[in-house]
C-alpha cells in the first residue's frame, strides 16, 4: 500500500505539504492542493491509521464527543444530538456517539481507529482539551460550540455575547435597572461551560456599561423548594429586583412563574421575566420571553461546514462562524413599574 512519502515524491512536494492537504489543518495552493490529491487518487493512498481513502473509501460516519456531567440537561442533550443526526443522515452519514467523560482520549483513539471521516464536539467548555487534541488527528474536527483555544477546530455557534448584550438592552430600554440573572448549576459555571458563561458575562458587562446592577445565582435545583429558596435569598440581597433572567430549563421557569405568583408578584407589571439559552418554553402553560437556543439551526450548518471540510471546500481550520440569536417577545417584559 502506498505511503505518504509515495504520494509526496509523485507530486513533486514535501511529506508535510501532503498531511496539510489531506487533513485541512492549511491553506495550500489550489494547484498543488489538486497535483497531491491527484498523486493520492492514482496510488491509492490511505490516510495513515485510517481506512477512508482519497477516492471510494469514506466511512460515512462522524464521530459526535458529547461527554455527559452531573449537570447535563438530557433533554436538551437529546435535542442536539437528534438535530445532529437528522442532518448527517441528508448526506448519508451516520453518527457514532462518544460520552465518555475523558473526550480527549476518546477523539485520539478513535481517529486512529480509521473508523470515522470527522468528528463533531458538543458541550464545548471555554477551554476545551478536546480542541487542544485535534491539532493531533488527522481528521476534521467541528465544534457545536466556540472555545477560547479553537486555533485547530472549526467552530459554529450562537452568538451568545450579542445575545447577552441584547438582553440587557431590552431591559435597560424598560427602564430596569435592577436585574437578577438566574444560572443553571454552578457546577457548569466552574467546568467553563461555554455558552452559559459567554451569555453570563456579557450581560454582566453590559449591564455595567448601562449603569444597572445585575447578581447572578446558580440555580441549586429546579423543584419548587429550591427556586423559592432561591427567590428568598435574591431579593434579600437585592430588594430592588424588578427583571429576572433565566439560564435554566422549562421546569425552571415554570416553577418560577408559581413562585413569584407566591409572592404576589404579577408580571409583567411587578416583575419582567425572560428566558435566555434555552428550548422548549413555548409548551408552557404561560408563555415567557425568550432568547432560545437553536439547536436544528446551530447542528444544521455544524455538519454542513463537517462536509464543506470532506468535499476539500474548506481549508481555513480555526475559523468561526457565529449566528444571529432571535428574541421571541410573549409578553412577560414589561417596563418598570417602581418610580
Amino acid at each position: 500500500m502506498a505511503g505518504i512519502k509515495d504520494v509526496a515524491a509523485r507530486a513533486g512536494v514535501s511529506i508535510s505539504t501532503v498531511s496539510y492537504v489531506m487533513s485541512g489543518k492549511r491553506s495550500v495552493k489550489e494547484e498543488t492542493r489538486l497535483k497531491v490529491l491527484r498523486a493520492a487518487r492514482e496510488l491509492g493512498y490511505r490516510t495513515s491509521g485510517q481506512t477512508r481513502a482519497i477516492h471510494g473509501g469514506w466511512t460515512k460516519v462522524l464521530a459526535l464527543s458529547s461527554p455527559l456531567h452531573e449537570y447535563t440537561d438530557y433533554s436538551n442533550y437529546a435535542i442536539f444530538f437528534f438535530a445532529l443526526a437528522t442532518r448527517a443522515k441528508r448526506y448519508g452519514y451516520d453518527i457514532l456517539l462518544l460520552m465518555h467523560e475523558y473526550g480527549d482520549r476518546e477523539l485520539t483513539r478513535i481517529a486512529r481507529s480509521g473508523m470515522v471521516d470527522g468528528i463533531l464536539l458538543l458541550d464545548v467548555l471555554m477551554t476545551d482539551s478536546r480542541a487542544e487534541v485535534a491539532a493531533m488527528l488527522d481528521v476534521p474536527v467541528v465544534c457545536v460550540g466556540y472555545p477560547s483555544n479553537s486555533e485547530a477546530v472549526y467552530s459554529v455557534d450562537l452568538d451568545f455575547e450579542r445575545m447577552g448584550r441584547e438582553a440587557m438592552e431590552k431591559a435597560s430600554a424598560l427602564g430596569h435597572t435592577h436585574v437578577l440573572i438566574v444560572g443553571n448549576s454552578g457546577f457548569a459555571y466552574e467546568d467553563g461551560s461555554n455558552y452559559l458563561i459567554r451569555f453570563r458575562d456579557a450581560v454582566v458587562k453590559r449591564g455595567d456599561d448601562l449603569n444597572m446592577k445585575v447578581s447572578f445565582m446558580p440555580s441549586t435545583g429546579y423543584g419548587m423548594a429550591d427556586v423559592r429558596l432561591l427567590l428568598d435569598s435574591a431579593f434579600a440581597q437585592d430588594p430592588e429586583i424588578t427583571a429576572i433572567v433565566c439560564q435554566t430549563n422549562a421546569t425552571h421557569v415554570n416553577n418560577l412563574l408559581i413562585a413569584l405568583h407566591e409572592r404576589n408578584l404579577v408580571v409583567p407589571q411587578d416583575i419582567s421575566v425572560m428566558a435566555a439559552c434555552t428550548y422548549g418554553l413555548q409548551q408552557l402553560p404561560q408563555a415567557v420571553d425568550e432568547m432560545p437556543m437553536e439547536p436544528n439551526v446551530v447542528c444544521s450548518r455544524a455538519v454542513d461546514t463537517m462536509m464543506e471540510i470532506l468535499e476539500y471546500r474548506r481549508h481555513d481550520v480555526g475559523a468561526v462562524e457565529l449566528l444571529p440569536g432571535k428574541y421571541v417577545a410573549r409578553g412577560t417584559m414589561g417596563p418598570c413599574n417602581i418610580l
